[in-house]
């Protein structure tokens, strides 16, 4: 209790800390100007010295360009920060935040378009943000780099971007953007708070995965003819209204008896026609321990972008693909299927409350990817008599770190690594207890699959 209200206290800090309106450029210039008018005026109280009328006049030069310098930097920026709180005032300012749902793979940076308006930008200085997200989150200070036509000669907009260094892959809601005024000196920086209700979602990257054959097993449309026989369940739950050329000893009279309407039990049929792949996607942790947050992010991002690149690999064919999650998630892109199922693998997490056997429904599956959070003892329940009839993918999830080497060793010991930095958390991986114990889930789970007839993709 008391760490979080240090924590609170902490973000108060330094949340106030953003309204600051002058920067340490400031001070250390105040300091410069203060220690050198004092040196000076130490030289001239020497008697007899020739350099006094130079001194003097060198001071007042030297303090009348300081001032100048300071007032125009000054007025530089609070006049469009007075501009803008006016029109924030009347609510006629316009932000918008949109992403490109791409993110670079090698500095796992999202690029994040922004769009501001109207807006006045300081004479020769900057226009920069902070963005708070997801309750007491602040991120960095970001500069814009402006995209706006350059011929106006007082653009009354900032349309530009940003590379936010986002390595989670999820949904992050903006609540307030942070408005930076500065001058080109950054002596001052006044800042204006906006209300904001954006949100987006870092999507996972791109990559290479195993070649995936798989057969369609659910029928919705009877429009692509597949290689072996399937079993079908009759119509509308196995029954149907009775008909004059129906055998009347398939009749359910038990139904009768409650209804009086006459129904008869449709038997299994076999048909050649399939439509859909069904993808099922298992985020199940049957590890009761979350303790080891930051490195359940890591594995939560490898095996999200496994099952992204596996959907997507399938998506790229002829045959529908659909896929069914395994837990609930909001309705977005009901119009794009491929972005609605991005958004939905990207925005999932490790879950406890569905295990395989009861997410699975083994008669429509064409796929189904598992991780070493898996139970194997679910799993035996769940494919053990499978058959041929389904794909299981199985992600490792201990190949989400690279193997440990010995420069890295001595790298962390002389350079310390950034705070949640990627190198620290494979330090923290290699002596974690959580390695040993997915490890050994993982030898558990490959010698379950060895032994079943599925076919088998191990990532």
């Amino acid at each position: 209790m008391q760490h979080m209200r240090f924590d609170t206290f902490k973000n108060k800090i330094r949340y106030g800390s953003f309204l600051v309106p002058f920067r340490m450029r400031f001070i250390f210039l105040l300091i410069a100007l203060l220690a050198g008018y004092r040196w000076l005026q130490k030289i001239n109280s020497v008697p007899g010295s020739s350099y006094i009328a130079i001194t003097e006049l060198f001071i007042k030069v030297t303090l009348w360009f300081g001032s100048i310098i300071i007032i125009l930097s000054f007025m530089s920026v609070v006049i469009p920060w007075s501009i803008f709180l006016l029109r924030k005032k009347n609510k006629a300012i316009t932000i918008k935040l949109k992403t490109s749902n791409e993110k670079n793979t090698i500095s796992q940076k999202q690029l994040v378009s922004i769009f501001i308006s109207p807006i006045f930008k300081p004479l020769f200085g900057y226009v920069r943000l902070r963005l708070k997200y997801d309750g007491a989150h602040i991120s960095q200070r970001f500069s814009i780099r402006d995209k706006s036509k350059k011929s106006e000669f007082l653009p009354t907009n900032i349309e530009g971007f940003i590379n936010w260094p986002l390595p989670e892959i999820r949904e992050y809601n903006i609540e307030e953007s942070i408005i930076y005024f500065e001058d080109m000196f950054q002596f001052f920086s006044f800042v204006s708070i906006i209300p904001s209700a954006e949100n987006f979602f870092t999507p996972p990257a791109n990559t290479d995965t195993p070649l995936i054959n798989v057969q369609p097993k659910k029928t919705e449309e009877t429009n692509t003819r597949i290689h072996q026989l399937r079993k079908v369940e009759g119509e509308y739950i196995n029954y149907k209204n009775f008909e004059n050329n129906d055998d009347v000893r398939r009749i359910v009279w038990k139904i009768y008896a409650k209804s009086k309407e006459l129904v008869i039990r449709m038997p299994e049929t076999q048909d050649r026609y399939a439509s859909h792949i069904y993808f099922y996607a298992s985020f199940y942790n049957s590890f009761s321990s979350f303790l080891y947050e930051d490195l359940n992010i890591v594995l939560l991002n490898y095996y999200k972008t496994i099952v992204w690149n596996a959907y997507q690999q399938l998506a790229k064919r002829n045959m529908p693909v659909k896929f069914i999650p395994d837990q609930e998630t909001k309705t977005a892109f009901a119009d794009d299927v491929l972005q609605k199922n991005k958004y939905i693998i990207s925005t999932s997490a490790w879950q406890t409350q569905k295990d395989i056997p009861e997410y699975l429904k083994l008669s429509d599956a064409s796929v189904l990817c598992i991780s070493s959070f898996s139970d194997t003892t679910q799993l035996q329940n769940s494919i053990g008599n499978a058959g041929k009839n389904i794909v299981v993918i199985f992600v490792k999830l201990s190949g989400a770190f690279d193997t440990i080497k010995i420069k890295d060793w001595i790298q962390w010991i002389f350079i310390k690594p950034e705070k949640d930095s990627l190198d620290k958390l494979r330090l923290t991986w290699d002596l974690s207890p959580l390695k040993r114990k997915l490890k050994l889930n993982e030898e558990k789970i490959l010698a379950l699959l060895s032994k079943t007839d599925c076919e088998k993709i191990i990532v």
